[in-house]
This record gives structure tokens, C-alpha cells and sequence, in this order.
């Protein structure tokens, strides 16, 4: 089954709300609101749910030399499952990518303020948020950890300044969900499973009854329930309960 576009569901919604017909989303004003309004749903919905079929591998971000352990999760990466650099020791020598653990901040923050920043190994960073910490120079780093939770930056313990002025995006690798945006176009097809695509419908169906119209009535909000119910129940079945320290990068 071929999957409905933004045209066609902003035409659906609207068809129920009795408003006019068109032929684009950008034909009459209450097609853009409506169409706004399916966007800003089905951001909601990818905030909400386990993307499973969305998971990727991509570097991550390197800042500079100022920063030199610090690097930024990469564009539109919504959860990060586990995060590899390459570990080698010498310039020339062969790749040896080694997983990266997590630490939650105030454990991390712990571990570097027991690092002696009179010692030659270990240099002073000076973070984005004014926060200086303890960083070892000589190595490649073992931990990492987010400071804020809305905050794209993750702090490693440590870089190797013989190979490298700041840990580099060549020599990483993170593993996660990408947060899927909705383009405002015609064409415009959700990179959803079918039953998160209805859900979007029936969501943003009910949003623009209760913003543009009288509120929403008992049958649109009987049928957002069905989709949510069902939504909920599949998301249930797929959880992983395994990661629940992983950095979440959804904006709610």
C-alpha cells in the first residue's frame, strides 16, 4: 500500500473539519495551519517512540583545539545507543576502534577531579558552559558522558595531543536513532511504520479540531484513542529495555 502524503492527509483532515478543497498545502491559509499542525505532530510522535528502523551509524562532530576533548552528536541523531573511536596508537598504525563507554555527569565529573592537573598528562578544559574539568592528554579516551540533556555536546575523559590537536571526526563512530523531520511539501511521505502514521493522523486531526474549530468531537477523539492504544501496545512490544542510560536527544 502506497504511503499518503502531507497533500493527502492535510485534504483528509480538512474534508472533516468542512473546509475547503485544494490542491496544495499552500492553496488557502487553513491548509497551512493544517499542515503545520500534521508537522508538528509527527515530531511529537518521533520524540515518543523507538524508531528501531531508523538506526544508523555516523562520525560524530569534532569541535577544535580549545575544546579538545569535546565533540557534537551528528545532525538530527535522536537517541545515541553507543559511540567507537579509534584507539591506535601511533599515526600510522592500523585502525583499532574500541567502544567508548558512557558514564552518567556526576560519576564522569567524579573520575576527571581526581585527575592532578599538575601533572604534564592531564590539561584544563575549559567547557561551553564555563565549567573546567580535568582532562587526560596522552591517551585515547575510555568514557564519555552529556552534561545536559538538551545539550548536543559529549565530553570525553581524554585525547591522545600526540596524534591529534582534538579528538577527530574521522576516528569516530556513534551508533543511534536519527529524529526524522516532515518537509512542507506536497509530496511529502512520513518515514514512519504504518501504525505511527496513523497515529500522526488521528493526533493532528484532533489538534486542529481543538485549534481551529469548536474542539474536538467524540468521534475524532474516540479514533486518536484506537491509534494511540494500538501505537502504545506495538511500542511495548519493541522497547529495549537494555539501553536506558543512553543519551536521549529528543526535544520534547
Amino acid at each position: 500500500m502506497a504511503k499518503i502524503t502531507l497533500l493527502e492527509m492535510v485534504q483528509d483532515i480538512l474534508s472533516d473539519a468542512d473546509g475547503d478543497d485544494v490542491n496544495s498545502i499552500n492553496d488557502t491559509v487553513e491548509s497551512d495551519q493544517c499542515a503545520r499542525v500534521v508537522r508538528d505532530v509527527y515530531r511529537q510522535i518521533c520524540d515518543l517512540h523507538d524508531l528501531e528502523h531508523l538506526r544508523t551509524v555516523k562520525p560524530l562532530e569534532a569541535t577544535s583545539a580549545t575544546t579538545p576533548n569535546v565533540m557534537t552528536r551528528p545532525e538530527g541523531m535522536h537517541t545515541i545507543e553507543w559511540v567507537k573511536y579509534d584507539k591506535k596508537v601511533t599515526a600510522g598504525g592500523v585502525q583499532n576502534f574500541e567502544v567508548v563507554d558512557y558514564m552518567k555527569p556526576d560519576d564522569f565529573m567524579e573520575m576527571v577531579h581526581g585527575y592532578n592537573t599538575s601533572d604534564s598528562t592531564v590539561t584544563a578544559v575549559t567547557l561551553s558552559t564555563g565549567v573546567i574539568i580535568p582532562v587526560v592528554n596522552n591517551r585515547a579516551p575510555k568514557y564519555y558522558t552529556v552534561m545536559d540533556a538538551g545539550s548536543d555536546e559529549l565530553v570525553f575523559d581524554a585525547y591522545n595531543s600526540a596524534l591529534e590537536t582534538n579528538l577527530q571526526q574521522s576516528k569516530s563512530v556513534a551508533y543511534g536513532v536519527l529524529r526524522p523531520d516532515l518537509i512542507l511539501a506536497d509530496a511529502t511521505v512520513m518515514v514512519l511504520p504504518r501504525h505511527l502514521e496513523t497515529l500522526v493522523q488521528r493526533e493532528a486531526r484532533a489538534m486542529y479540531f481543538d485549534l481551529y474549530k469548536d474542539g474536538v468531537t467524540r468521534e475524532v477523539d474516540r479514533t486518536r484513542r484506537r491509534a494511540e492504544v494500538r501505537a502504545q501496545r506495538h511500542r511495548n512490544i519493541i522497547r529495549n529495555t537494555d539501553n536506558d542510560n543512553r543519551p536521549d536527544y529528543g526535544r520534547k
